[in-house]
């Protein structure tokens, strides 16, 4: 069994296997709507450092298991993200393995 839960504080969790493998397979497969190569460095406006997130446009075809994970994002500009270092780490990881 993989991992299913990321983030220092469990941010991101998933309940099992095809959860967390429905949730890749659409931020991967969907770049018209996500992306998960934001990085920001939030260290520069106060914070206690860097921040890796995945930014989505839309709600548009979100599995349900992405949107209980994400907070609120820019009124007009984006529906939501997903703050977590290491899922985003794990993500870069497949996409490299994929190809994409």
């Amino acid at each position: 069994m993989s991992k299913l839960i990321y983030g220092k504080k469990g941010q991101v969790r998933f309940s099992n296997e095809k959860e967390k493998e429905e949730a890749i397979n659409y931020i991967l497969n969907t770049p018209t709507n996500v992306n998960f190569r934001i990085h920001e460095n939030n260290q520069n406006q106060g914070a206690w450092g860097p921040e890796d997130r995945i930014h989505f446009r839309s709600e548009t075809g979100v599995p349900m298991c992405l949107k209980r994970l994400m907070t609120a994002g820019r009124k007009g500009t984006l529906y939501g993200r997903i703050n977590c270092k290491e899922f985003c780490d794990e993500l870069r990881k497949i996409a490299k393995q994929r190809g994409l």
